[in-house]
């Protein structure tokens, strides 16, 4: 009598064992599994609409306009007029787009958007379509759309798989810097050099993201907080008439914490 009920109180625990494993191996689906595989579907989407829509340009010759020759293939020129919007086939996807930004050596190489809020573009792809989260890169609603303002702020996510702007962090790292100087601006009159020149990591909070400047005192003010702020600075002579791109993304250092690559628009 004892050994049946010893094993009838083995087997109810077994079952339950089972229903609890069960249970669990569903919850482990449902939170991890099914949203990264959802991401990364909604990534391949993305892919394959960024690919297509990709500028085609000569990034060995940056210069402030474009040619076309007879194949359609848009190359820089340092004496003509433009005569193609290298972001055209962008701009038919998603009339949002305002710019491409491109780093060597990086997974950055990715249209940007300026909605009419800095929420949107969180969510939704260059589509405009609901990507799990994926979103797009973003130029910051309060700042001019064609990058001519005194700083232009950029957000992406930082995804898993190196998706978005995590590779911003790779300029946590000075000599990642020092080995990766430049990366590239398309905007619709041609390429635009980016000479990056300090790496910031602040709260969400922090004045590297204000956008109004009425003085060159502000604007003084404001190169100051960056310089005196970065975790480093290369030489570089940035001034009150210079163009800045910020390229803002999440990291993981404390809450909130952002990761701000800064360089000046040539």
């Amino acid at each position: 009598m004892k050994i049946k009920t010893a094993i009838r109180l083995m087997e109810g625990f077994v079952a339950v064992l089972v229903l609890v494993g069960g249970y669990c191996g569903y919850r482990y689906y449902d939170d991890v599994c099914k949203p990264e595989k959802q991401l990364d579907t909604a990534a391949a989407v993305q892919e394959e609409i960024i690919g297509r829509i990709r500028p085609v340009v000569d990034y060995q010759s940056p210069a402030q306009s474009v040619d076309s020759d007879d194949s359609g293939t848009v190359e820089t020129s340092q004496n003509s007029e433009p005569t193609q919007n290298p972001l055209a086939p962008c701009e038919e996807v998603n009339d949002d787009t305002v710019g491409w930004i491109y780093i060597p050596d990086t997974n950055i190489d990715l249209p940007i958007v300026q909605g009419t809020d800095n929420d949107f573009y969180l969510h939704n792809g260059i589509d405009r379509a609901y990507n799990y989260e994926l979103g797009c890169p973003f130029l910051d609603y309060r700042c001019i759309g064609d990058f001519s303002g005194f700083n232009s702020i950029v957000y992406a996510h930082h995804m898993t798989k190196r998706r978005m702007f995590a590779d911003i962090s790779l300029f946590k790292d000075e000599n990642f810097m020092y080995s990766h100087p430049v990366g590239y601006l398309i905007l619709n009159d041609g390429v635009h050099t980016v000479e990056f020149f300090a790496y910031l990591n602040v709260p969400s909070t922090a004045n590297v993201y204000q956008t109004e400047f009425y003085t060159d005192e502000q604007k003084s003010e404001y190169l100051d907080y960056i310089f005196n702020t970065a975790d480093y600075v290369h030489e570089t002579d940035v001034d009150t008439t210079s163009h800045l791109l910020l390229l803002s993304t999440c990291t993981y250092e404390f809450d909130e914490a952002r990761g701000v690559l800064v360089g000046k628009i040539e």
